[in-house]
């Protein structure tokens, strides 16, 4: 009986030194793949990237330009206002929008994020005028 719990306590053991490998392997593994996963390099930003793009907590918008566009380059600063039809009064919108692009037909101004839902609504009632800034 006694060979039968000495084959017993050695069976036993021997799978402990199994496991315990198999456990600090995979915590090893574990601890590698956590720190690969919280030392990501960042990707680069887009104004890393593209200079002429939005900057930080800007967004890109295009505007239609009309029948007589006011004539602008990349870079230059636009005021951005919107006519009231009803007070024939007008609303400064965005002030100093950069101008990232512009064809015959559209100009694509930078405004900040949280302007956007304010020219959003300009838009819906009616076209923006834009003014060159000085």
């Amino acid at each position: 009986m006694s060979y039968l719990l000495a084959r017993l306590r050695l069976w036993a053991a021997h799978h402990r030194v199994i496991w315990w490998t198999c456990a600090v392997a995979f915590a090893g593994l574990t601890g590698i793949t956590v720190r690969a996963a919280i030392h990501v390099a960042p990707c680069p930003a887009i104004a890393e990237t593209d200079p002429d793009g939005p900057i930080g907590d800007e967004r890109g918008v295009a505007l239609g330009r009309g029948p007589d566009p006011l004539p602008v380059e990349v870079g230059d600063r636009l005021d951005l206002w919107s006519v009231d039809d009803i007070t024939a009064r007008g609303h400064l919108v965005v002030a100093g929008a950069r101008v990232l692009d512009h064809d015959d037909r559209t100009v694509t101004v930078a405004i900040p994020a949280d302007r956007v839902g304010e020219v959003a609504a300009a838009l819906d009632r009616g076209d923006l005028l834009t003014a060159l800034v000085p």
